[in-house]
C-alpha cells in the first residue's frame, strides 16, 4: 500500500487526502496549525454567523460528489432568490448590475456610448500577431470598452482576486474569456455557441450555496472522515528526495526535527510558505517566489434592520477603483444571502478592505479599519448608528495574484513535478482561486499521484 504525505489541511489538501484514502492509499496530512480548513473558517457569536474567508460556493462536479459522499445534503442551504442581483457603485450610489437585455438597455450603470460600444463587441476582430500575455484590463478595454472595464470587470476582479485588472493576466486569471475570443472571434457569439454545444442539464443546480453552520462544514466533514490521518501542529521545514521516495522534516517542540517518509508527497502549501522550505532542486523556483498575496481585512458588522436604509435585496455591492472617494472593495449582504446569519430583526454586512488596490488599509488596526468601513457603509447604504456586533479578520496574505507572466509559474510547477518523481502540487495558485477550483486541484493531484504509483508498482 503506497504511503502518501499531504502538506497542508486546507480544502485542496483535505480533498486530495480524502480521495487517496477512499482509493485505499495510506495517507497522512501534515498541518502546521491547530485547525483544518485553511481560509475557510466560520464562527458564531451573539447570534451572528461570520465567514472569515469565502462566503459561498457554486456547484461543481467535485463539490457535488463530496457533498454526496459526506452526507452533507441535508445541511446545505441555497442562496436567496435575490442573490443574482448585485450592486456596483456609480456616482456614489449603488446601481444594480444588469442581468438581462431589458435591464441592460435601461441601466444607469453604463452610458449610452458604453452600451453601443458593448453591442459592437461581435464586430471587433481577434487579437493577432502576438502570443504575448495581455492584461485583463487591456483585453477588456479592447473587446468591451473602457466603461465596462471600470464599472463591471474592475470591481468584479476586486471582489474575486482583491486584485488589479491592469496587473492580472487575462489568459491565466480568466482563461475562458481568452478561449472564447480565440475560438469564436467574439465573447458574445462564443458564449452563445458554447452554451448551445454544452447546455446545462435541466435539473442542474445553478445557484450559490453554503451550509446551515457555514462553509467550514465542508472541511470539517473532510477532516472528520480522515480522522487521525490529519496531524496538527506539524509545520514542514524541509523536503528531500531520497532513493526510497520523500523525506519530510517537521519542526518538533523539543527542537529536534521529526522525519516522515513517504512514497509520494502532495504539497498544498501556499507558494509563500513553500518558499520557506529547505528543498534542494536543480529547477529554478524563483517564479514561484514572485507570486504576490496581497493583504485583506474582513469586517463583519451587525446592525438593527431599521438602522440600514438600503433594502439589501441582493448578493452585495462592489466598489470600482474609479469611485476613489471610497476605500472598501465591497460588501456582502450576508443576512440576505443565506438564512441564519443574523438574529431576527438584525442584518449582517461583511466588508472587504485592502487587496492590491489599497494594501496599507488592510494593515491598519482593527478599530481604524472598522472606522473606514462604517464611514463608507454610511454613505453608500444609509447605515446609521453604531453596530451592535463587530468582528475583524486580518489575512496578511490572502489570494494569489495571477499576474502577467503567470504562465511561467505554471510551467515551473509542471517542471518540478516532471523532474521530481512523486512530487505534486495543488491549491488555489494552480488553476483558479475559487473553493471549487481548489477542490478540483486537490482531486487532480491525488489522481496523478495514484496513477504514477500504480504504474510504478503494478
Amino acid at each position: 500500500m503506497p504511503r502518501i504525505g499531504v502538506l497542508g489541511a486546507g480544502i485542496a489538501g483535505l480533498t486530495a487526502a480524502y480521495q487517496l484514502q477512499e482509493s485505499g492509499a495510506s495517507v497522512q496530512v501534515l498541518e502546521a496549525t491547530d485547525r483544518a480548513g485553511g481560509v475557510i473558517q466560520s464562527t458564531k457569536s451573539d447570534g451572528f454567523l461570520v465567514e472569515h474567508g469565502p462566503n459561498s460556493l457554486r456547484p461543481t462536479q467535485h463539490l457535488e460528489t463530496l457533498i454526496d459522499n459526506l452526507d452533507l445534503e441535508d445541511r446545505r442551504v441555497w442562496a436567496d432568490d435575490t442573490a443574482s442581483k448585485r450592486y456596483v457603485i456609480r456616482d456614489e450610489r449603488p446601481v444594480p448590475l444588469p442581468t438581462s437585455l431589458g435591464s441592460f438597455i435601461s441601466t444607469d450603470l453604463f452610458s449610452a456610448r458604453a452600451k453601443l460600444r458593448l453591442l459592437a463587441e461581435p464586430f471587433i476582430g481577434r487579437r493577432s500577431g502576438t502570443n504575448s500575455d495581455e492584461s485583463l484590463a487591456a483585453f477588456t478595454r479592447r473587446r468591451l470598452g473602457p466603461e465596462v472595464l471600470d464599472y463591471a470587470v474592475a470591481p468584479f476582479v476586486g471582489g474575486v482576486f482583491a486584485g488589479d485588472p491592469t496587473q492580472l493576466s487575462a489568459r491565466h486569471a480568466f482563461e475562458r474569456l481568452v478561449d472564447l475570443e480565440e475560438e469564436y472571434g467574439s465573447l458574445f457569439w462564443g458564449g452563445l455557441r458554447a452554451n448551445r454545444n454544452d447546455p446545462a442539464p435541466d435539473d442542474a443546480p445553478s445557484s450559490l450555496f453554503s451550509f446551515h453552520d457555514g462553509l467550514e462544514t465542508l472541511p470539517a466533514a473532510l477532516a472528520d472522515a480522515l480522522g487521525d490521518c490529519v496531524v496538527h501542529g506539524t509545520p514542514v521545514t524541509a523536503l528531500h528526495h531520497t532513493n526510497d521516495g520523500w523525506d519530510v522534516e517537521v519542526a518538533a517542540s523539543n527542537d529536534e526535527p521529526a522525519h516522515q517518509s513517504f512514497d509520494a508527497v502532495i504539497s498544498t502549501l501556499p507558494l509563500h510558505a513553500l518558499q520557506q522550505l529547505d528543498f534542494d532542486t536543480p529547477i529554478d523556483p524563483s517564479p514561484l517566489h514572485d507570486v504576490t498575496y496581497p493583504p485583506v481585512a474582513v469586517v463583519a458588522l451587525g446592525y438593527d434592520r431599521a438602522a440600514v436604509e438600503h433594502p439589501l435585496d441582493g448578493f452585495g455591492m462592489l466598489v470600482p477603483p474609479v469611485e476613489d472617494q471610497f476605500d472598501i472593495l465591497g460588501t456582502i449582504f450576508s443576512s440576505t444571502l443565506f438564512p441564519g446569519r443574523a438574529p431576527d430583526g438584525h442584518v449582517l454586512l461583511t466588508t472587504f478592505v485592502g487587496g492590491t488596490r489599497t494594501p496599507s488599509l488592510a494593515e491598519r488596526t482593527p478599530s481604524a479599519v472598522r472606522d473606514v468601513v462604517e464611514r463608507d457603509l454610511n454613505r453608500l447604504l444609509g447605515v446609521t448608528g453604531d453596530p451592535g456586533f463587530a468582528q475583524h479578520v486580518h489575512w496578511p496574505r490572502a489570494i494569489p495574484q495571477y499576474t502577467l507572466g503567470y504562465g511561467t509559474v505554471k510551467e515551473t510547477l509542471d517542471t518540478l513535478e516532471a523532474e521530481h518523481d512523486g512530487l505534486y502540487f495543488a491549491g488555489n495558485y494552480r488553476s483558479g482561486v475559487s473553493v471549487g477550483d481548489a477542490v478540483a486541484s486537490g482531486a487532480a493531484a491525488a489522481s496523478r499521484a495514484l496513477d504514477a504509483l500504480t504504474t510504478r508498482d503494478p
